[in-house]
């Protein structure tokens, strides 16, 4: 999946992990996710959707009639127990309202994280032209698509998630050529690479984790598109930004989408625009009246069961 916070990476280089996992139907995922990226590492969440086969055999599209598999890695330390039993208490709540399945524990080793995620991501078509093919599936693109080339190994961005997915649509719907283009929180880098492949010129990507800055730099050269791509690691609320962008795009949590708001408007060309990601629909007014504040207009907004994102525009330059 690809939430992720900005937070301090804890315990990993013990080198062990908990992987929490279950099952739940449409509407009770987002509600999963919501518990689990309570006490999970850096608030990542995968969710894996079962996938209708396309008529081609090549690639699909995610069966809602059949449950997703929810799943959140804990470093395996002092505080361990502690979060399983937190999360024992959310889903035992949950299960009051809509039914969920069992809930599954296993130990697992940092190399196996990275190589667990696999399974569970088919190619993905996404829009009207981008597909999203895990480094290790083949496919014969078709005329006009973009294909872009991923593995996001520890990292988060996979397009499987409606978060991702809405950012990919409206940058595809965005006119980019020439566009320079702050990625905040960038992750496995796929909206990076997806904004140079529309045609942006440069892309500044901002990444906290010291593992996901590999995963995306990876990325990055396996697509073709690192020297258009500048990595900074960093804070996104404290990192020097070294230029002003045509458009911004922040997948992140709500409150530091709050938080980033008058850096994101100075950093922002006049006219120029954004999209804000990463929103459940009860902080939605909340983003949207600070942004109005600023001096933004919503011009565009795509939901998805609890998701929400924003495509807003600066009015006018300070």
């Amino acid at each position: 999946m690809e939430l992720r916070e900005t937070t301090s990476k804890p315990s990993a280089q013990r080198g062990r992990w908990l992987e929490l996992s279950v099952e739940a139907m449409a509407e009770a995922v987002d509600a999963v996710v919501d518990l689990f990226s309570r006490y999970s590492y850096q608030g990542g969440v995968a969710v894996s959707h079962a996938v209708a086969p396309a008529p081609d055999q090549e690639g699909g599209t995610i069966d809602e009639t059949k449950p997703a598999r929810v799943a959140a890695y804990l470093p395996l330390d002092e505080f361990a127990d502690q979060r399983v039993e937190a999360i024992r208490q959310g889903l035992w709540h949950l299960e009051q309202i809509q039914p969920i399945g069992e809930l599954h524990i296993r130990v697992i080793a940092e190399e196996d994280w990275a190589e667990s995620w696999k399974q569970f991501f088919p190619i993905l078509h996404i829009g009207k032209r981008i597909v999203i093919r895990p480094s290790w599936q083949d496919y014969t693109p078709q005329s006009g698509e973009i294909v872009i080339d991923l593995d996001p190994g520890m990292a988060f961005g996979t397009g499987l998630h409606p978060t991702t997915r809405h950012c990919l649509e409206l940058l595809e719907d965005l006119s980019l050529q020439g566009a320079i283009l702050l990625d905040a929180g960038a992750g496995s880098g796929i909206l990076s690479i997806a904004a140079i492949k529309l045609g942006a010129q440069a892309v500044d990507a901002v990444e906290l984790d010291p593992v996901a800055i590999d995963v995306l730099k990876a990325n990055l050269l396996r697509n073709n598109v690192a020297s258009a791509v500048t990595v900074h690691q960093g804070d996104i609320l404290s990192l020097p930004l070294p230029q002003r962008y045509s458009c911004i795009v922040a997948n992140i949590f709500a409150r530091v989408l709050i938080e980033a708001a008058p850096r994101f408007r100075r950093a922002l060309m006049p006219s120029g625009l954004m999209i804000l990601s990463g929103i459940i629909t009860e902080a939605r007014d909340d983003v949207v009246q600070r942004y109005r504040h600023l001096g933004f207009t919503v011009r565009d907004q795509r939901q998805e069961g609890d998701w929400v994102t924003l495509l807003l525009q600066r009015n006018d330059d300070l």
